[in-house]
């Protein structure tokens, strides 16, 4: 599932972008898709290890994805998509803290919505 849902998530939001907004989008795009690559990457199996590093891991994989979508400006239209994203990181989280699999698949979603509303923005 990781390597399709950064080729998502990237592909996504390298297109519609032009000119300084394409930096934007571009850089929102690659720090999001490396967030949830990292996510992935920590997440796998989470529930099931008792080692406390992975589990630490994963939540900081988490704390970063949702800190990230947070620095999409207020008002812009990325902004409902990154709210989302949040939620979405925030239900993982609370997985995480008791000690279960977080589901992934809303927060992939979630990304590629806001990687389509940046690209959308350019």
């Amino acid at each position: 599932m990781g390597a399709a849902v950064v080729l998502a998530v990237a592909g996504a939001a390298l297109v519609g972008c032009d000119g300084k907004q394409a930096v934007s989008c571009g850089k929102t795009a690659i720090t999001i898709t490396g967030d949830v690559q990292d996510l992935t990457d920590s997440a796998t199996n989470v529930g099931q290890l008792t080692d406390q590093a992975r589990r630490q891991r994963t939540a900081d994989a988490l704390k970063k994805l949702n800190d990230d979508a947070k620095k999409v400006h207020a008002g812009s239209d990325s902004a409902k998509a990154a709210d989302s994203l949040s939620k979405a990181v925030q239900n993982a989280q609370q997985a995480v803290a008791d000690g279960k699999q977080p589901d992934l698949g809303p927060i992939a979603s979630a990304a590629g919505d806001l990687s389509k509303a940046c690209a959308s923005a350019g």
